[in-house]
C-alpha cells in the first residue's frame, strides 16, 4: 500500500530513519539480530532491488522466536515467508496529516511495525509512531509560535486579525487532534505495554493539548463573533443547574489550590438560552477567580433575581482586585494585566473577551467591580427577557441569601 502525497513543509520524509534494509532471502535469526545492532525498535524493510517489497515487524518476529521450539522453526527460515507484505508505505512528500490519518483508518498495524517512507518508489527509511508523534508536537508548537507572533499584528487590524485567527485555529486543529488521538490510543495499550513513566508524558501531552483545544475553540467562538456569525442555539435552562455544574467542574481546581469555593442559589428560574455557551461564560470567571486568588482565600459563585426581573450571576473573589487602569484593558482581545502576577499566569488573553462577547449575544451586560487589596466581583446580567419563569421543581426562591448579602445586586455597570 503506497501513498503519495504534494511536497509539505512537514512532510513524512523528515521522521524517516535511513536504517539499512534487509533482504527478503535473510534468515528471521540474522533479521532479529540486525534489528538488535541497530535498535530498531519498531521493524526493518525488506528490499530488493532497491523497492520495498515488505515489512519484518519487531513485534512479530520477537513472538516467533520467543519459544525455543518456535525459534529453530523461524531461525532459518528466509524473512519473506514472515514479513508483513502489504506495509503502509508512503512518499517522502506526503504531509504528517494524511500520515496520521492513514495509520489511524486503514493501517492501525503501523502502530506497531512502523511505516516505510520512499522517494520516487526507492526505500528511504522506516518511521515509526514515537518519531510521527514526536513531530506532531513540534509542527503544534510551531504554529503556536505563528500565533503569538501574529497576536501583535492583529492587535493593530482587527479585522485582519478575525479572518486570520477562523483560518489559522481552524488549520491547528488537525495535528491537535492527531497528538490527542495517538497519546490515547498509545495510552490504551493498543500499540503495547506503557511504562509508568511513559504514561506520565501522555499524561502530559493530552493536558497540554486539550489547554491548547481549549484556546483554539475560544479563539474560533471569539472570530465567529467578532463577524457576526456565531449562533446561540436557545434552549430552557435551569438556573440551578447550571451553577451546580460550574461548581462542579472547578472545585477540584480550586481544592487543590487551597481555597474556599463557596455557591448559592437564590434565584431557582428557567432562563432562555445556549446552556453550553452560558457555561463557559461562567467557567472563564471562575477560572480567572481561582487562578488569581491566593491559596486560604475564598471564591463564591451566587446568582439573584435582579431589581428589574432579570437575573444576575455573581463571581466572587477575595483575591488581590483588578488595578483601575487594567480594568478595560482585560476585556479586550488579547488584553492582559501589566502587574508581574498577571504576566507570569497562563493564558493568551482570550476568556475574558469572549465572555463579554458571549453574555452580549444574550442581550446581556457584564460588569466588573474591583479593589485592589480587598477583591473582584464579575456580574453577569441577564434581562427580564431572558427570564422563562420560576423553576418548576425548586419554585421562587426565600430569602435575600448570600448574594445580597455580599452587595451583589447588579449595578449596571463596572
Amino acid at each position: 500500500m503506497t501513498e503519495t502525497g504534494r511536497t509539505a513543509d512537514w512532510a513524512i520524509g523528515q521522521v524517516a530513519r535511513p536504517l539499512p534494509a534487509v533482504g527478503p532471502e535473510m534468515p528471521c535469526g540474522r533479521v532479529y539480530a540486525r534489528m538488535q545492532e541497530l535498535g530498531a525498535s519498531a521493524g526493518l524493510a525488506v528490499v530488493q532491488d532497491g523497492c520495498p517489497v515488505g515489512l519484518a515487524g519487531r513485534r512479530r518476529l520477537m513472538h516467533q522466536l520467543a519459544h525455543p521450539v518456535t525459534y529453530a522453526l523461524y531461525e532459518n527460515r528466509r524473512i519473506a515467508l514472515v514479513m508483513e507484505q502489504a506495509p503502509l508505505i508512503v512518499d517522502a512528500a506526503t504531509s504528517v496529516d494524511r500520515v496520521t490519518e492513514l495509520i489511524a483508518t486503514e493501517k492501525v498495524s503501523a502502530l506497531d511495525d512502523g511505516f516505510i517512507v520512499v522517494d520516487a518508489g526507492r526505500y528511504v527509511g522506516v518511521g515509526t509512531i514515537t518519531e510521527l508523534l514526536n513531530l506532531s508536537v513540534e509542527k503544534a508548537r510551531s504554529q503556536i509560535h505563528e500565533i503569538d507572533a501574529a497576536r501583535a499584528a492583529a492587535e493593530r487590524a482587527s479585522d485582519s486579525k478575525s479572518r486570520f485567527l477562523a483560518n489559522l485555529s481552524h488549520e491547528l486543529r488537525t495535528p491537535l487532534n492527531a497528538i490527542l488521538g495517538f497519546a490515547e490510543l498509545i495510552e490504551s495499550g493498543t500499540a503495547g505495554a506503557v511504562t509508568d513513566k511513559q504514561a506520565e508524558y501522555l499524561g502530559d501531552i493530552q493536558n497540554s493539548g486539550r489547554r491548547l483545544l481549549t484556546l483554539i475553540n475560544d479563539l474560533l467562538d471569539l472570530s465567529r463573533a467578532e463577524s457576526g456569525r456565531l449562533e446561540l442555539h436557545a434552549e430552557s435552562v435551569e438556573l440551578d443547574i447550571l451553577l451546580s455544574e460550574a461548581h462542579r467542574t472547578l472545585m477540584p481546581r480550586a481544592k487543590a489550590k487551597g481555597l474556599s469555593f463557596e455557591i448559592a442559589r437564590h434565584a431557582p428560574l428557567v432562563i432562555r438560552g445556549d446552556e453550553q455557551k452560558l457555561l463557559q461564560v461562567l467557567l472563564n470567571l471562575l477560572n480567572n477567580a481561582v487562578k488569581f486568588t491566593p491559596e486560604g482565600e475564598t471564591v463564591r459563585l451566587s446568582s439573584e433575581v435582579a431589581a428589574d426581573g432579570g437575573v444576575a450571576l455573581h463571581v466572587v473573589d477575595t483575591g488581590a482586585g483588578i488595578p483601575e487602569g487594567d480594568r478595560a484593558r482585560i476585556m479586550e482581545p488579547f488584553g492582559r494585566g501589566r502587574d508581574q502576577a498577571t504576566r507570569r499566569a497562563e493564558g493568551a488573553g482570550v476568556g475574558l473577551a469572549l465572555t463579554k462577547v458571549l453574555v452580549e449575544a444574550h442581550q446581556g451586560e457584564l460588569a466588573l467591580n474591583s479593589e485592589p487589596g480587598v477583591g473582584t466581583r464579575f456580574t453577569v446580567y441577564l434581562p427580564p427577557a431572558r427570564v422563562v419563569g420560576p423553576d418548576p421543581v425548586n419554585g421562587p426562591g426565600d430569602g435575600p441569601g448570600m448574594a445580597a448579602a455580599q452587595g451583589g445586586g447588579y449595578t449596571g455597570g463596572a
